[in-house]
Order: structure tokens, then C-alpha cells, then sequence
């Protein structure tokens, strides 16, 4: 399905957790929605044919107080990309897990959680596997505040 399309569904559809749906170039879209949407817009993503997860990142907004999800997926057939945001509270951020419905993203989202702290509710495997085992708990290397200490 091309994009406008789809943002069109999406707008019908997820009306009750939409925050921003936008076509951002040619063949590309930015969907954010609430995190208690993550799931139902997941769902309609794939349903849709965007079955192929690239990524998932977060970024860290210390003044705004959250750290952002993103999930990026594509869809082959129609040579789309989507970039499915959500925004939580940089205190607990936690969401629902995707994993069930995007198996790929199993791996992505184990290091989003160890890197920002973003807990993945349903997650069978959240633990570390970049990071050392001995790594101080609640010290996230890609949060603002992190600071590299020194080498003695």
C-alpha cells in the first residue's frame, strides 16, 4: 500500500491515539501515536503490508522530559518506509512490546531497553548483551546525562 493511502487509514482508524501522521518526502511517512496505540497501529502497519522491521531507536529529550521510540518498517511491495513514533515519560518509559507482532524486532528492542532504558512489557528476553554484565544498573550510555569516565 503507498503511503497516502495509508495515512488516510490511519487517520480513520487510530483517531483515538493519532498525535501526527505526515508524509515527510516520496514513499515516506512519520505515524506517532500514544503508547497504549503502539500495538493497534503495529498491527494495522502490517496488516498493510509493511511487514519488514529496519529498526528501532530512541532518542532522548531531557528538556520535553521523554524519550522518543521509533520503529522504522517498510513495505517491499510498494518500496515504502514508515517511521512509527511514540513518545514516553523519560522517568519509566515503558510500552508494550512489538515483537509479537515484528519478530525482527527482537534484538532492537533488547538494545533500545540496555541503551535508553526502555522497558518492553512482554519482552520474553530483556537482558543485556551489549554491555558488560557488571554494567551499574540505571546508567543508560545513550541517555544526555551520560558522561564516558576516564581510564585510570
Amino acid at each position: 500500500m503507498d503511503v497516502e493511502r495509508l495515512l488516510e487509514e490511519i487517520k480513520t482508524k487510530l483517531s483515538d491515539v493519532l498525535v501526527e501522521a505526515k508524509i515527510d518526502r516520496p514513499r515516506y511517512a512519520s505515524i506517532k501515536v500514544k503508547p497504549e496505540g503502539m500495538v493497534k497501529a503495529a498491527t494495522l502497519l502490517k496488516e498493510n503490508g509493511f511487514n519488514h522491521p529496519l529498526s528501532v531507536s530512541g532518542v532522548d529529550y531531557p528538556d520535553r522530559g521523554e524519550v522518543e521510540v521509533v520503529y522504522h518498517v517498510s513495505c517491499l511491495d510498494s518500496k515504502s518506509l514508515v517511521a512509527l513514533k511514540t513518545a514516553l515519560p523519560r522517568g519509566q518509559p515503558s510500552m508494550p512490546s512489538l515483537r509479537e507482532i515484528w519478530r525482527g524486532v527482537h534484538f532492537h528492542e533488547r538494545e533500545t531497553w540496555e541503551m535508553l532504558g526502555v522497558k518492553f512489557e512482554g519482552h520474553p528476553e530483556l537482558k543485556r548483551f551489549l554491555l558488560q554484565e557488571d554494567w551499574e544498573e540505571g546508567v543508560y550510555p545513550l541517555r544526555k546525562e551520560f558522561k564516558l569516565k576516564p581510564e585510570s
